[in-house]
């Protein structure tokens, strides 16, 4: 099925232009499935990606969802009818994957949408962590939801004389990908957070008027840089790149703050920060925010047991170190 542009969602990771500019990273291709009846509307994007291996003559498939947290959403209901709705999108989805070969899903839901309850009759639903966000609604953010710490260290890079500039067409990505590849080979981080300057350089094409980056320059200088998205309500704070020789300056805790100022005025309700997977980084996001962290929600779904069977007996065949505990368990 495909989605009439017509359609409205709540956030960026949901829309067409989110799915079309992540899908290379993703390996796959970006789709949209709906539901729609006299009980209601669901909407779910996700990217399907070849499995690669085949059985017999079949080319299989499985799907996650694009980089970031979406999942399926239900649009309408009916009151109180929320089970039948999801109990019809359970059933014309499995369809939908026999017909496309589509042997399980890995579902990465919204954390601040909270679609995740409505869908736990159909899949294996884990925490896989927290996401932290800024409440823009308050009457002063400065004072309210950032930490003392944090305040200092902007105090700092605006006695440093700190510079902020925007770019809302990606004409310097070039040079916040040379910051993120210092950021990102200084950390190690993994593999599924590299990301080239081309790829980078399309998703502006893919996002326009939805996506800029915030730098900051000491003498001159880039010395740090984050991507924005936005998109309803929300604002996200999407990736950050920073050159560690200028920590000092803290102009990575002034674009934050130029961040919550572009989104109050630009009438956004919550800027998410993303979660942490070390604790200086946990530490560092959690002081622009007193509000409570949200949890990470996933989903699993074996939607063809016998070829998914198969497919992981291969994989132990031909990988002794196969990870038994990866889902799905054939790219383990």
């Amino acid at each position: 099925m495909t989605v009439s542009s017509k359609t409205a969602v709540p956030d960026i990771f949901f829309t067409k232009e989110w799915g079309k500019a992540y899908e290379r990273h993703d390996l796959g291709e970006m789709r949209i499935f709906e539901l729609k009846n006299e009980t209601g509307h669901i909407y779910y994007p996700f990217i399907m990606r070849p499995i690669p291996a085949v059985v017999g003559s079949v080319v299989y498939y499985d799907t996650i969802t694009s980089f970031g947290l979406s999942g399926p959403l239900i649009l309408e209901c009916l009151p109180g009818k929320k089970r039948e709705l999801t109990d019809a999108f359970d059933r014309e989805f499995q369809s939908y994957c026999e017909e496309n070969h589509i042997i399980s899903e890995y579902v990465r839901f919204s954390s601040w949408l909270n679609n995740a309850e409505d869908f736990r009759n159909i899949y294996d639903i884990n925490n896989r962590g927290i996401v932290m966000y800024v409440d823009l609604t308050v009457e002063d953010y400065f004072m309210q939801e950032f930490k003392s710490c944090t305040r200092q260290q902007i105090r700092r890079a605006w006695k440093n004389n700190v510079e902020i500039e925007y770019d809302y067409t990606g004409a310097t990505i070039q040079e916040f990908h040379r910051l993120y590849m210092i950021m990102a080979q200084k950390n190690n981080i993994p593999k599924h957070y590299m990301f080239t300057e081309e790829l980078l350089a399309e998703s502006f094409n893919q996002l326009e008027g939805k996506q800029f980056i915030i730098y900051a320059k000491y003498q001159g200088q880039y010395i740090s840089g984050a991507i924005f998205m936005h998109h309803g309500e929300y604002l996200h704070y999407h990736l950050a790149a920073n050159d560690p020789e200028f920590f000092n300056v803290a102009g990575n805790s002034l674009i934050l703050h130029e961040g919550c100022r572009w989104g109050v005025e630009h009438g956004k309700k919550e800027l998410f920060l993303g979660g942490a997977s070390t604790e200086p980084l946990y530490r560092f996001k959690r002081g622009f925010t007193k509000t409570e962290p949200l949890p990470i929600i996933t989903g699993k779904k074996v939607r063809n047991p016998e070829i998914y069977a198969s497919l992981t007996k291969w994989n132990l065949i031909m990988n002794k170190d196969a990870d038994t505990g990866y889902f799905p368990a054939y790219r383990g």
